[in-house]
């Protein structure tokens, strides 16, 4: 099961950037409450629910890949006694630009299965980014392909598209990630490469 963040609200302070506060960029607030649904002793669900500029969609996001992993689970198990499902979230880069945010959904029966999605908020911005948002070039997908071909050599990796997972790590930098399975065997778990933008 996935280390779950406990607790009351987490709040994302309000931070300046950049070396002088006259032409400092004010970043914007944010907060997250973790939300509590227990639907039995073999389900647990910790939902993050984010407050601050344009977080309504990553709610509805999580909501939604929450509902569909659970529905999942439900169609294949049922109420069975040998089966568990967790839901939970990490929070992996906060910073003066960048929120980050792990959210993940594991299936436990005999041998576990996860699949995650990743959130970034641009805190200078005060919205969700997405990868393309990230290079000011139209050929963002050759540049990251590029970069990651280089590293995931051995596996099935063809092309990043807009529904690729990744998120910006604390140093600023972009980190794609594949689910188990996904580009190469499960037993290889979760693959993530970083890219220099």
């Amino acid at each position: 099961m996935m280390k779950k963040l406990l607790g009351s609200a987490v709040v994302v302070a309000t931070m300046f950037a950049g070396p002088a506060a006259a032409n400092a960029a004010v970043s914007h607030s944010y907060s997250i409450t973790p939300t509590t649904f227990n639907k039995g002793n073999n389900v647990a669900m910790m939902m993050p629910i984010l407050k601050g500029s344009h977080t309504a969609s990553v709610n509805k996001q999580i909501k939604a890949f929450n509902k569909q992993t659970y529905k999942a689970f439900v169609k294949d198990y049922g109420k069975s006694k040998h089966a568990a499902y967790d839901f939970g979230y990490t929070v992996l880069t906060n910073n003066n630009k960048y929120l980050s945010l792990k959210v993940t959904a594991t299936t436990t029966a005999g041998d576990s299965a996860s699949q995650s999605r990743y959130y970034t908020i641009n805190k200078l911005y005060g919205r969700q980014v997405n990868m393309k948002d990230l290079f000011k070039k139209k050929d963002f997908k050759v540049m990251v392909n590029k970069a990651i071909k280089k590293q995931a050599k051995g596996t099935s990796f063809t092309s990043v598209n807009t529904k690729t997972n990744f998120y910006m790590n604390k140093h600023n930098k972009l980190v794609v990630v594949f689910d188990e399975g996904q580009i190469a065997p499960y037993s290889q778990g979760e693959l993530q490469y970083t890219v220099n933008i």
